[in-house]
């Protein structure tokens, strides 16, 4: 009779509350985290609080608002990440057998791209690989990849230097805008100077000027002063119809309200360029079989309407 090998039980349960930690930090509670993972909280609970005393050392921040990781817990995050990838990759071998891709797949992506044929193409994947369990979260906050959190990033605008492998997707067109009775209030010169002595709503991940485009095809940066930063695309648009001031949301996204006249092009010729659109993944990750597979469904079936 074979002895039980105390060494592996220990580690499989160490595991277990390694992965437990690890979805913790992508959903950001002990409460969602025990729903995704089908637990009580007090399991969950339990299995941090077993990692932490085998570590010796604490994992999380707890307060009564939100959880953030300690710089161990960043640490640890990322090992965890990259156990739950290396398990994905090996379950992933198996569609080179069945023709079936199997793992899952975690994105965090810009408002930008909703209503620009985002959700089209994720539900086209995820019809074509039923075996890949897909999760998908809006923000216009940039997410830290590299706590292991997501797979995939897709990106608006300049990329920070960072350890971040990055493939462009396309772009994003956008509208200067305001509301009407903004532009009654403050007359506006089509001249570069007066439009940054305009109030502008700015977008907390943007910088503080924005690069137009004169008639006459120039390209000049204007400050974009403004007692408002937002969060979010959403905001920025809410504002701008209210009057608070000039904005330059994408172009898809209030092409309606110009329609209606509830928002208007404040400076007719001018123009504001494009914001280039990239997919973006941690370089120090394992090359995952299901976000190959996804990125190079994006750039076949997504990218070409966003040339």
């Amino acid at each position: 009779m074979k002895l039980i090998d105390r060494k592996i039980i220990d580690m499989l349960d160490r595991l277990k509350s390694l992965a437990t930690f690890g979805t913790v930090l992508q959903e950001g509670s002990f409460r969602a985290a025990a729903v995704r993972l089908g637990v009580a909280p007090s399991t969950v609970s339990y299995h941090i609080s077993e990692l932490e005393r085998f570590l010796g050392a604490p994992l999380l921040n707890r307060t009564t608002r939100r959880l953030s990781p300690t710089a161990l817990g960043e640490e640890v995050g990322r090992h965890a990440a990259a156990i739950a990838a290396a398990c994905d990759d090996a379950f992933a071998l198996a569609s080179r057998h069945t023709g079936q891709l199997r793992g899952s797949l975690a994105v965090t992506c810009t408002s930008a791209v909703i209503g620009a044929g985002l959700g089209e193409a994720v539900a086209a994947f995820s019809g074509a690989h039923p075996g890949v369990e897909m999760r998908v979260d809006v923000s216009d906050a940039v997410a830290d990849l590299g706590v292991g959190r997501f797979d995939l990033g897709l990106r608006a605008g300049r990329l920070a230097d960072s350890a971040l492998k990055a493939r462009r997707i396309g772009h994003i067109r956008r509208q200067l805008v305001c509301a009407p009775a903004f532009l009654s209030a403050h007359t506006i010169a089509v001249d570069a100077e007066m439009l940054a002595q305009r109030r502008w709503i700015r977008l907390d991940a943007m910088p503080a000027w924005r690069t137009l485009i004169t008639p006459g095809g120039q390209s000049v940066d204007v400050e974009t002063p403004g007692n408002v930063v937002v969060g979010s695309i959403d905001a920025m648009i809410e504002l701008a119809l209210a009057g608070m001031g000039l904005a330059t949301p994408p172009a898809h996204l209030v092409e309606d309200r110009l329609k209606t006249g509830s928002l208007i092009d404040p400076a007719p010729g001018w123009t504001v360029p494009p914001i280039d659109l990239h997919a973006v993944w941690p370089a120090t990750r394992t090359d995952s079989p299901v976000r190959r597979a996804f990125l190079d469904f994006l750039l076949e079936e997504w990218a070409p309407q966003l040339a």
